[in-house]
């Protein structure tokens, strides 16, 4: 150890001799220390001011904001219960009392009437129902209006009121607070045997007990501030009511009574001899500082508050109630971050290795310099402790000073992000609130001892070497390292193979499944580090066979740059391998810097825009045309209204049992380019999709009526008493609507005319044009019957003028359809058994059944079958294919036909495990005939606002629709708003810069050492071949030949670097962005994250680096001819 530290010396002398270089090393180990402080420095910053967000956005109601549990029904004058009491104050000090200034207490008494004694006025009072109570620290935080607050050592009740409570008392009214009536009974529940409990005598009361006392209201008084979140704990509140409610209730729901506000001393001192059986409430909570809640305290915090609760439950035997929404929303805050972060730490630490191998490469360069150096002072007797000795003084020369500088550099870095654009909004143009942390400090000592460790490793293969093992080196080319002597490359290749092979069986890093929460497996974690680790091997082991493979390939090509610069290369790679490597993982990790930001926020933003669809969405009722169509049209009209249409939600049941999701579109052509649509969603575009729906017909279904029809009449014929009601037809009118009408009963064993009128009092209640879309009759309820028929005939149109016109006989070819439900066995056709007239008639028959059941009986319809789009899941569902045919059960469970016309994987709104997409004037049209008022009716209102419309346009627009008087129907007040949502995600500091800054460092870091690297490198190696451009020269190599040759050489480097580095960092940025692929809760995201690559910031660092290089390569080829003379040839013989 003596000989290790014995040339300290020497080690400064040489330091200082070589300062240029050793300071581009220190850069490097700066570099590596403050990114490495950075990442918990700029985690924590950031995390805390998303935890305050995330709080002051899920926790909008005050009263979510304050954590409280209390306990009930404590007598006062228990001992047992008092002791209890304490044991939960002196829990819940030690458990929560530092989230908040200080633990607040409330003392509720039960319910007292409230009587008045004597008015000080001398006027009439209104008796109250109201309570006793205490709130910790309240005299501190009021305002008195009028009289005083309560004494604290007053022996007899003395309370204060709200301030409003005037009109009802008055300072110095004298009250009578009655408890409770109890009584001699003692409760026996009665008998769950009838018999036993009509026999059993009711317990009839013979003595009344009741405890009261006097109170004197000595002020009133008025919180200081409204909004702090003490007055949470505060039941009955500030409101003053405008009459006394309505009887007595517990501790629990009593609420809107007079609250009697107390001092504590006489609470839980005079009261509870006074009135020792009072039932009471004690609640103990806080109101969370949210401005100095950091993200390191919410473990802690979520540990205490489910401790809090367990040790009043378990450890006193405590029946607790309460509101911990605060703790709820920090376990959320919680699982939402930790996965975040880790893909910036994992990316820190891959650019620490990049600085690492900078450091690497410019301490390999200066070792190589002094390599004969070396070799003198070992054969002048220089111990390899000494040797090495000199390296580790020189490392810690620099690496004390990087470990010390790193934390604050990092500070100063994080803090000034504040003032770049993606933090304006977040900071107001400040500063980020950043500060040290132990991490921080940690890491920076990492960070260091990396530098020193890159710095040692080139030193240790050149400490043993003597004179003549550096002479026999310079005249032979280098042999392998021991890293690929002992194939060591090769098992990193094969463990990167075993770690890809994991992720593809596993299909994710993240596991959101796991017991506990997220999961994720350490070493799956590191997989982008092994990856990079093994394709740097590779690319080190192949390297030198593929240039010299390639300079073969090229020697038939005329001219010297090709062969001299590859050839060059391919028989001294290490240098130029150097680079690649460092070209390489500074780009990949680069790419994943520049694709962080864009995916996340693309991801959030892609989720907001299928949730919504449309640029607003929103429920509507009570939806009757023509005034709904005319509102319709109105809202179009609106200036920034682009196109308004209305859709139809709801399911689509299978025969086997579930459902899927059905969405019916209205105007297809209209809504195609309304609706947000991505090209993964389906193999074509949304208006070719949709477009499959139109059926390219009118849809005029049913059998036309004379305009002046005032009643229906259909012939019917059974032998028994049908099990059926009553017919009910279904007719449309002029604007679309459908009504119903019921037919008369019919009699068995003869042929009865069945009659409906479409009048009231003479007055048409239809009108026209009016179609007949279907016949509907249901069971009747519990019946159950033996087989049977109905015959029907002659469906008769009765005009105004008296005439009947048969608008169906049932001659001819049959065109009717029977819509039935699921396992029924009836049938419906054309029969000549038995007719009323003409040849033949339509026979319904039935099978002896137990239960309701209903059936339709409707023309034929040209909108069936219905034009479906079905989902790929839908699709397995029904056991389809596109172009099948299929039955969905619509409405009350009838069985309707459709045609699978195309396919989607996903689609705007819909959830991908199974949804179907139909045209909602077919739906519309077949739900007419079916008699589904359900499906008749649209249930959502789609605008598509213009695109330079500002969200408060957009919701004075909604505003406007929102009157049912000019609208034309009713639209729900609770819309979704696309431009609403995309602010919130916009706003949220845990999305919006969350990685963007810390990456944008990482990027500049990784670049910055890549360039450094790069360019002493080349000005280094280029300079050290002063000989071998002098020897091309004397050959006749022209100083051009011998730049193109240089510009080959190294661009080749700079070339395929670039393109390893982007293809590596892309892959890297797919496997550690899967945290995007489940939500919060753990369920898939929907549509999934694409990796979004933000390609100018890429390409300004690339081409900052070909510049350097360039510029490099020009000024060292103009110093290295003006050096490669005779004078150079000489000097080396």
């Amino acid at each position: 150890m003596g000989e290790l530290f014995s040339v300290w010396r020497f080690a400064l002398r040489r330091f200082a001799a070589n300062w240029p270089l050793m300071l581009l090393v220190g850069a490097g180990a700066v570099l590596a220390t403050t990114l490495l402080a950075a990442a918990p420095i700029y985690t924590d910053t950031m995390s805390d001011i998303g935890l305050r967000f995330r709080l002051e956005r899920e926790l909008e109601e005050p009263r979510e904001r304050a954590v409280s549990l209390y306990v009930d029904r404590l007598r006062l004058g228990d001992p047992v219960q008092l002791a209890q009491s304490r044991a939960f104050h002196a829990i819940s000090e030690a458990r929560v009392g530092w989230l908040g200034p200080e633990l607040l207490v409330e003392h509720r008494s039960d319910t007292l009437g409230v009587g008045f004694v004597s008015a000080s006025d001398g006027g009439e009072r209104r008796p109250w129902p109201g309570r006793l109570i205490h709130l910790s620290g309240y005299e501190d935080h009021v305002e008195v209006v009028e009289g005083r607050l309560p004494a604290q050592d007053a022996a007899t009740a003395e309370v204060v009121l709200p301030d409003g409570f005037q009109r009802e008392a008055a300072v110095g009214d004298r009250l009578l607070l009655t408890a409770r009536r109890y009584d001699d009974c003692r409760f026996v529940p009665p008998s769950e045997d009838e018999e036993v409990a009509a026999d059993e005598v009711m317990c009839r009361p013979t003595t009344f007990v009741s405890a009261g006392l006097q109170a004197e209201i000595v002020g009133f008084v008025r919180p200081g501030d409204p909004d702090d979140l003490r007055w949470q704990l505060f039941q009955d509140g500030w409101t003053v009511p405008e009459a006394p409610p309505q009887g007595r209730g517990g501790p629990i729901d009593g609420s809107g009574g007079m609250p009697l506000l107390t001092s504590g001393e006489y609470f839980t001192g005079a009261l509870t001899t006074q009135l020792p059986e009072l039932l009471s409430r004690y609640r103990a909570g806080v109101g969370p500082a949210r401005a100095g809640m950091a993200v390191r305290d919410v473990t802690r915090a979520l540990d205490d508050l489910a401790i809090w609760r367990s040790d009043l439950r378990d450890g006193l035997g405590l029946a607790v109630g309460g509101r911990l929404e605060f703790a709820e929303a920090l376990a959320q805050f919680r699982n939402a971050s930790t996965f975040s972060q880790i893909p910036l730490l994992l990316l820190l630490l891959q650019v620490a290795g990049v600085v690492a191998f900078y450091i690497v490469v410019l301490t390999a360069l200066a070792r190589d310099r002094q390599a004969q150096e070396v070799a003198v002072y070992r054969s002048r007797g220089a111990s390899t402790a000494q040797l090495l000795g000199l390296t580790l003084a020189e490392g810690l020369l620099i690496a004390v000073p990087a470990a010390l500088l790193g934390p604050p550099l990092a500070v100063l870095a994080v803090s000034a992000l504040g003032y770049t654009p993606a933090f304006t909004e977040i900071t107001g143009g400040e500063a980020l609130p950043a500060s040290f942390s132990e991490d921080a400090l940690l890491l920076a000592f990492g960070g260091a001892v990396l530098a020193l460790v890159a710095m040692l490793l080139p030193a240790i293969g050149i400490v043993r070497r003597a004179i003549v093992d550096a002479k026999r080196e310079q005249a032979r080319p280098p042999e392998r390292g021991w890293f690929r002597r002992y194939h060591l490359d090769l098992g990193l290749v094969v463990l990167a193979l075993l770690l890809f092979w994991q992720l593809e069986r596993r299909g994710a890093v993240f596991d959101p499944q796991s017991v506990g929460g997220w999961q994720a497996d350490p070493l799956l974690l590191l997989s982008p580090l092994v990856m990079t680790a093994a394709a740097a091997a590779l690319v080190l082991r192949l390297y030198s066979p593929l240039l010299r493979l390639v300079a073969w390939l090229l020697r038939p090509l005329r001219g010297t740059a090709v062969t001299l610069g590859i050839g060059r290369a391919g028989r001294d790679p290490a240098a130029s391998a150097r680079l690649l490597l460092l070209v390489s993982t500074a780009v990949a990790v680069g790419a994943f810097a520049a694709s962080y930001a864009p995916t996340v926020d693309r991801s959030f933003e892609d989720r907001a825009r299928y949730d919504h669809g449309v640029d607003l969405r929103a429920g509507v009722g009570d939806f009757r045309m023509p005034r709904a169509g005319e509102g319709l049209e109105r809202l179009r009209a609106v200036e920034g209204v682009e196109q308004a249409i209305v859709a139809h939600r709801g399911r689509a049941g299978l025969l086997g049992g579930g459902a899927v999701e059905l969405l019916a579109i209205d105007d297809l052509e209209t809504a195609a380019p309304m609706l947000w649509f991505r090209e993964d969603f389906a193999d074509e575009p949304p208006e070719r999709l949709l477009s499959r729906l139109d059926l390219g017909v009118p849809l005029e279904g049913g059998i036309p009526l004379p305009d002046d029809t005032v009643a229906l009449e259909i012939d019917a014929y059974t032998e028994i008493s049908p099990r059926i009601g009553r017919l009910r037809a279904w007719i449309r009118e002029g604007d679309g609507d459908y009504r119903e009408f019921v037919f008369s009963a019919p009699e068995p064993k003869s042929w009865t005319t069945l009659e409906v009128s479409l009048l009231w009092r003479s007055t048409p209640l239809v009108d026209p044009p009016l179609t007949l879309a279907g016949i509907r009759f249901n069971d009747r309820r519990l019946l159950v019957t033996n087989d049977g028929a109905l015959f029907l005939d002659n469906v008769t149109a009765v005009r105004s003028n008296g005439e009947r016109v048969v608008v169906e006989d049932f001659e001819d070819e049959f065109s009717w359809t029977m819509f039935s439900q699921r396992g029924s066995s009836e049938t419906f056709g054309a029969s000549d058994e038995l007719v009323r007239s003409g040849e033949q008639a339509a026979r319904w028959t039935w099978t002896r059944e137990v239960g309701e059941r209903s059936r339709v009986l409707a023309p034929s319809n040209p909108a069936l079958p219905l034009n479906a789009i079905f989902s790929e899941s839908a699709l397995a569902h029904f056991g389809v294919q596109p172009g099948d045919r299929t039955v969905a059960l619509l409405g009350d469970g009838f069985q309707v036909p459709l045609i699978v016309r195309g396919t989607a994987r996903l689609f705007p709104t819909l959830d991908p495990a199974g949804f179907i997409v139909v045209d909602y004037e077919q739906l519309r049209t077949v739900a007419g005939a079916l008699g589904s008022t359900l499906e008749q009716q649209p249930t959502e209102l789609w605008i598509d606002f213009a695109d330079d419309l500002s969200l408060a346009e957009q919701e004075a627009i909604f505003e406007r629709a929102l009157d049912p008087e000019w609208m034309g129907f009713v639209v729900g007040d609770e819309p979704l708003v696309l431009a609403d949502r995309l602010g919130e995600i916009a706003a949220d500091p845990t999305l919006q810069a969350s990685g963007g800054g810390i990456l944008l460092l990482a990027f500049a870091g990784a670049m910055g050492a890549a360039l450094l690297g790069f360019v002493v490198s080349l000005a280094i190696t280029l300079r050290a071949r002063t000989v071998e451009v002098a020897v091309l020269r004397s050959l006749g190599a022209s100083r051009r030949e011998l730049l193109r040759a240089f510009v080959f050489e190294w661009g080749v480097v700079l070339l395929f670097g670039a393109l390893i580095g982007v293809l590596l960092g892309r892959w890297i940025s797919q496997l550690m962005l899967q945290f995007l692929e489940v939500t919060e809760a753990g369920t898939p995201v929907v549509p999934e994250f694409s990796v979004q690559t933000e390609w100018s910031l890429l390409s300004i660092g690339v081409a900052l680096l070909i510049l350097a290089a360039a510029l490099t390569l020009w000024d060292t080829w103009r110093a290295v001819l003006r050096r490669a003379g005779a004078a150079a040839l000489r000097l080396t013989q």
